[in-house]
Order: structure tokens, then sequence, then C-alpha cells
């Protein structure tokens, strides 16, 4: 193949379908059940028994679930929620969804999460929180055990972002524990988008160790709406009441067929991610003029990005990114810190220069193509690329 691809041949992420995951949806589509049924309940106890999770709520995306976790936390009006600036949007507007506001904690430059001591320092300076957001990002778990401990300390909530983390796990104590396991939470989030390490088409689910929380969340998916026990007895099967103002957040049996599906071959997508970021990090780790993820190891990650960094800054950034493009690799930046947006910048006036950490991050980052489908040679094409693009560099010529 080389290092010529045809245009819009390679994406930064793809879902991995198969004759299985057809199967699984013909025949859910062919049985009674559409909308939320028994698979549903099967995808929710699959993902209890792979984190070890006491309840899961699967829910229309991963959006909905962070909504739906906050509003099970009674976030409202005058109380802050804090998340990581690297992340997409959804991690801070669900906070504003609920009436709070949400502000921002700098990530560690080594982990690209948020920073647990960049959050003491917030917690000492300003008070506790409602709930704290860490996100597990391009599926490096956040420093749980340390954000929980503070939790325990200043009494907020947490709320784990595993959005990137579905596979993922992370070691304290001499434990090994899976990311949405909730062992370090409240709660915790998965996204099944098509570009996650699992698909239901579009999908998420909150996770929890809390059967109050998790039965509130399956009432606030489905409009608030709840059926009395007492009508159960006397008959009344139709009967329904709602006591909370709720939401149209469910999953269809479809997608959970899909979903369950794809969750028996995990195992086998995270295998592949894991080579394909061991050939990344085989190919660059000689090069000066880069910065690998975490590193270029990191541990028990089920890898949902590679975000590489270009350290000469923005417009190399932005020069690697068309230089690629112009070979059908198409790249992403993950993330612009969410702060910058209008919305957080007009609303609160926060300003550049809050969280010094993301903004560098942010201004060389460049997630490369990762995904279980891509085969060696597409992988060697975008080394062959990108180290084109460096030499080039280095000559004056990219």
């Amino acid at each position: 193949m080389g290092d010529r691809m045809d245009k819009y041949f390679l994406p930064y992420g793809r879902q991995s379908i198969d004759p299985s995951d057809i199967r699984a949806v013909v025949r859910t589509l062919e049985s009674p059940f559409l909308t939320t049924g028994p698979k549903v309940e099967a995808f929710e106890a699959e993902l209890c028994r792979l984190t070890g999770a006491a309840h899961a709520v699967a829910c229309a995306n991963g959006t909905a679930a962070l909504h739906l976790a906050c509003m099970a936390l009674g976030v409202g009006p005058g109380d802050v929620g804090l998340t990581s600036p690297n992340s997409f949007l959804a991690s801070a507007n669900c906070i504003e969804y609920c009436g709070g506001r949400a502000d921002f904690i700098d990530i560690d430059p080594a982990s690209l999460c948020l920073c647990p001591g960049a959050l003491a320092d917030y917690c000492r300076g300003n008070g506790p929180p409602k709930v704290v957001i860490p996100v597990d990002f391009a599926g490096t778990a956040a420093d749980l055990s340390a954000i929980y401990r503070l939790a325990g300390e200043y009494g907020f909530h947490v709320i784990e972002d595993a959005a990137h983390a579905l596979g993922s796990q992370y070691e304290f104590g001499g434990k090994t524990y899976a990311c949405g396991s909730c062992a370090h939470s409240d709660l915790a989030v998965f996204s099944f988008h098509p570009v996650k390490n699992i698909t239901t088409g579009e999908g998420g689910a909150v996770m929890t160790n809390d059967a109050d929380l998790a039965q509130r969340m399956r009432s606030l998916r489905h409009h608030g709406m709840e059926r009395p026990e007492a009508a159960k007895d006397q008959g009344e099967d139709w009967y329904y009441e709602m006591s909370d103002m709720g939401f149209n957040y469910r999953i269809t049996d479809f997608q959970c067929a899909l979903g369950h599906s794809q969750l028996a071959r995990l195992d086998r997508f995270k295998a592949r991610r894991r080579e394909i970021v061991g050939l990344y990090n085989r190919a660059f780790r000689d090069r000066a003029d880069l910065i690998l993820p975490g590193g270029g190891t990191v541990a028990h990650a089920c890898p949902h990005l590679y975000p590489l960094q270009f350290p000469g800054g923005p417009e190399v950034r932005k020069a690697a990114y068309h230089f690629l493009k112009q070979a059908g690799i198409f790249t992403q930046v993950h993330y612009i810190p969410i702060y910058f947006q209008p919305y957080y910048a007009g609303k609160y006036h926060y300003h550049k220069g809050k969280c010094p950490n993301a903004e560098a991050y942010y201004s060389q980052c460049l997630s490369l193509p990762l995904f279980p489908d891509m085969v060696d040679d597409q992988v060697q094409a975008v080394v062959n690329r990108v180290k084109a693009f460096l030499d080039g560099l280095g000559r004056g010529s990219a």
C-alpha cells in the first residue's frame, strides 16, 4: 500500500461490525420487542458482569447518561460541578442541564486526565463542589482512587466519565479494578457511539452500586414514570404516576442486541487496539519531535484514541493535519478546552490561561487513526506519512 491512500479511506475512528452483529440485530427486529425489552436487560447484565458494578442503566447516548447521573445525585441551581477541560462538551454540559455551574480543573500533563492535586487546591480555596466528573481520557483511567479519597475528605460526589474506557482497568492497593466498576465513584458513565470501544449505534449507560440511584435513573430515563406496586396488586397494570420530571432517554432492544454482540468481542477489540498502539509507539519512540501518549506506554488501557503531540505548536499541528488529509488519512483534535467555547467564556468569563496544561496539550495534539479493523499496512501508511511530514518540516518543505 505504501503511504498513498484513496481519499476518505481512513478515518480516525470507526465501528467494527461483523455478521454476528447483523444476525443479532435481525433476530431482534423479527422479535416482538423493538423498544425497551429483554435485550436491554441482557445488555445491562453483561455490562455489570464485565465491570463488577451492581447496576447498569442503559440509555439513549452518553450525554443522556451523564445527565441522568447528575439528576440522580440532585445537582441543581447553585451547585458547582467540576470536570476536565480536556473532554467533549457533554462532560460539562450535563451540569448545566441541571442548572448547576460547570467549572474546570487542569489536567496532569502525563495522563492528560484531571489532576487530583489541582482538585485539592480548588477545594481548599473555593470549598467543595457538589460533584466532580473525572474523565478517563483516551482509555486511560483518571486517578480515581485519589479523587475518591478527596471526595471522602470534602464531601462531594464522583461521576466517572468512562466514555472512552470500556474495557480499561486501573490498579489501586494491589488490586485491579475495571473502569466503570464504581469502586472509586458513585456513578460511572459509558458511551457507545460508533467511534467508541463498542457501539450500539448511539447509546450510553450509567453504572452504580447504589440500588436507589439505579432505580431513580430508570424512572428518569422514562419520563419520570413509575408503576406503583399497589396498583399492580389491584390488577391495574395500566396505571402509572409521574412524581419527577424525566426524559425520554430510553434505548431500543435492537441497539442493545448489537451492543451485547459487540461485548462478546471486547477483549479482541482491546487486544487489537493495543497492538496498533504498540506499532505506533515503536515507530515513533525515537523521535524527539513528537510526544507519545502516556509516555509511550499505558498499562491496562483499552485505548480509544492515539493522541500524538507535535511540540512545534498549533501551526505545526495544523500543517500535519492537512498533510495527512491530503493522503486520505483523517485525524482529529481531542480536545478544544471546553471553557474556550463561547457559551462558557461568555456566561462565566472563563479565560485563556485558566488551565495551562490542558491548553498546552490542545495546542499540539492530533489523534491518529485507531480502530480494530485497521490492518498493519494501514498503520504503516499513517506512520510513513507522519514521518514524511516531520522530515519535510526539518528540511523546511512540509
